[in-house]
């Protein structure tokens, strides 16, 4: 059987929850497509997406159509939870970006045109809302192939209804787009030679299963107009394949449920098999599977066998989001759409649900690791954006019967080293009472690069086992910094190793590795970072002077302007701190007619400044003298 793994992606508000519904009807999972509105639908189980209206999670379902087995993911579009459409398009096959016709290229819908150029994921296109008034079509049609590059229209549109193109009239309105990607093609044109349609369609099918071309469909999902066409299609342009169970295992996590009664890990095999009773490896440890489930329409059944293809679920409590079963796959994407700037605190408003408070943010954390959740002195959060503070608030609430408060959003910061910096710890001769001893050298890293960890002790001088202690106390160690943030754009270098044969245990060197680090970093100096997008602004010509000046004031650094017609679009780069509230400010000034984008960039370098300091997460490895007392039980946490 040949198997297909899609994603449905969109901005939020574009009809994808809609045509997911049409999609899961025509596929038998469900009887009748259900309503966003009406709060039924299949795919947005949770209590809030269904008051609210919007994808909060990605939600999976199976059925067999025609002889292909379909996985299918929902995928939110708020741009708040765009970490669950990355962690998506980490193992699809294949997507369907629905575009509405009434609001055309929006912001995410820009973000994600460029994932799947940049990424090189086949794609169908399929405008929606045609039905509505205000809806142009033909419009959004041309300026999403515009953006896109090279694409076809599969279908006519005119005064919102849908012309099906025979073979030929496809052909004579496709046929350039062809042949300026298929030389053998363009050459049988050039020298006036016959194409028969099948060569023309099959070579069709190829160069959009490769993502060179994007065809797009016309439709309105409310009322399951044009989905019956796009649903028959996606099979022939996205690349449904049969696949051989060929070793080694090699899976990867994308998803994790912990809202029901167990915990779920949804993962896709991209090679060899997964069977009951059989070991499996991850992150350096083995695990015997006792159980495994696999999607059937929009739940999940047990079964006995996973296979090369196939979207199931595994049920062993210590798999997290991105861990890899097996060998690494290597038609994996990293995906990098979501990075949080925003840091906020959460208490409970009841002082006795503080633990369960914690509890239940460790499982949502679980689910979306992008939330970094910190328990330092306090509950600390990294969020996407303020819808974010308000879904989880709900979810705590309906899920656990936690009653939380959310403190202001504050910027995240980074710290990076200023500068090289080498310290040497051996044991009884550092200070510490661990029998243990370590060294490391720091080496600040071009911006972007992240933290680094090189390990140039070997196991014939330090056993595994203790090395993976030190591996692991430094990433943690890196988590809060100097000045209370994660510490990145390094490389720690683990160069250095004393041991005693008789005291010696991995949790002696998990102890000592915090105030060593922090002492090394302090040697070399800390910046502060902060976090920096790029914006894309269009305007009215008459509110230049107005957009320049606030750009100014905002700190941007503009890197081109550009006349069309008579709008302007700037460009450049700002502190997302500065431009948090200014989309609502562009609608106000321009009366509506201007158009803000943004999309995260990177941490660069910024003034120190106290108020930037996190003094709540600041590391306490930082003081040495009460670290070491609190670990002899001298001084209590």
């Amino acid at each position: 059987m040949k198997k297909l793994n899609i994603g449905i992606i969109a901005h939020v508000d574009a009809g994808k929850t809609t045509l997911t519904e049409n999609i899961l009807h025509l596929g038998g999972v469900i009887a009748s497509p259900g309503r966003v509105d009406k709060g039924n639908t299949a795919t947005d189980s949770m209590a809030v997406e269904r008051r609210r209206g919007i994808s909060v999670r990605a939600a999976a379902a199976s059925f067999v159509k025609d002889g292909v087995l379909y996985n299918l993911i929902d995928t939110p579009g708020h741009v708040d939870f765009v970490a669950e459409v990355e962690r998506s398009l980490a193992v699809l096959d294949g997507v369907v970006l629905v575009v509405s016709a009434v609001e055309g290229l929006q912001s995410q819908t820009r973000v994600l045109m460029d994932t799947i150029r940049s990424f090189g994921i086949p794609a169908v296109i399929f405008i929606n809302k045609i039905d509505r008034m205000g809806a142009d079509a033909l419009g959004a049609a041309r300026a999403v192939g515009e953006y896109m590059g090279s694409y076809v229209l599969a279908q006519r549109v005119e005064d919102g209804e849908i012309h099906v193109l025979d073979d030929d009239a496809f052909m004579a309105l496709n046929g350039e787009v062809l042949y300026n990607r298929d030389d053998e093609l363009l050459a049988l044109f050039v020298e006036n030679k016959p194409i028969g349609t099948d060569l023309f369609f099959e070579r069709l099918y190829r160069n959009t299963r490769q993502s060179g071309i994007y065809p797009i469909f016309f439709g309105s999902a409310l009322y399951g107009v044009g989905c019956g066409e796009l649903f028959e299609a996606i099979p022939r342009y996205l690349p449904a394949k049969e696949y051989e169970n060929t070793p080694p295992l090699s899976a990867i996590v994308f998803m994790v449920d912990t809202s029901g009664a167990e915990r779920l890990a949804y993962l896709r095999i991209f090679g060899g098999c997964l069977r009951i009773r059989e070991t499996v490896s991850y992150k350096d440890k083995e695990e015997k599977i006792t159980r495994l489930g696999r999607l059937a329409g929009n739940k999940t059944v047990a079964c006995t066998l996973l296979e090369t293809g196939d979207v199931g679920v595994l049920y062993l409590k210590d798999l997290k989001v991105g861990d890899v079963i097996g060998e690494a796959p290597l038609t994996a994407r990293k995906v990098g759409l979501a990075r949080p700037t925003l840091n906020v605190e959460v208490t409970a408003k009841q002082p006795e649900q503080k633990r369960a408070l914690y509890e239940a943010l460790v499982q949502l954390a679980d689910e979306d690791p992008l939330l970094n959740l910190s328990s330092g002195k306090k509950l600390n959060l990294r969020l996407l954006g303020e819808v974010q503070k308000e879904i989880l608030s709900e979810i705590l609430s309906e899920r656990y019967g936690i009653e939380a408060e959310f403190s202001e959003s504050r910027t995240v910061y980074m710290e990076t080293p200023a500068a090289e910096g080498t310290i040497t710890a051996p044991i009884n001769r550092n200070g510490t009472f661990f029998p243990a001893g370590v060294g490391f050298t720091v080496k600040p890293l071009p911006q972007g690069s992240g933290l680094r960890y090189t390990r140039k002790v070997t196991f014939g001088v330090l056993e595994k086992t203790f090395q993976n202690a030190v591996e692991e106390a430094v990433y943690d160690v890196c988590k809060r910094g100097l000045y209370g943030w994660e510490i990145t754009d390094c490389e720690v270098i683990f160069d250095y190793s004393d041991y005693d044969s008789v005291n010696g245990t991995p949790s002696a060197y998990r102890n000592l590795v915090p105030p060593v680090l922090m002492e090394v970093f302090a040697q070399c100096g800390m910046i502060l970072l902060e976090p920096y997008v790029d914006f894309e602004l269009r305007i009215p010509s008459g509110a230049v002077s107005k957009a320049l000046y606030e750009l100014a004031r905002m700190n941007a650094e503009i890197t081109e302007t550009d006349a069309m017609g008579e709008a302007v679009r700037i460009t450049g780069t700002v502190p997302a701190d500065a431009c948090k509230s200014y989309g609502i400010k562009v609608n106000s000034y321009t009366e509506g007619r201007g158009l803000w984008l943004t999309r995260f960039k990177g941490f660069m370098q910024t003034g120190f400044d106290q108020a930037k300091v996190n003094e709540d997460e600041i590391n306490p490895a930082v003081n040495k003298a009460m670290y070491l007392m609190q670990k002899m039980g001298a001084v209590q946490s």
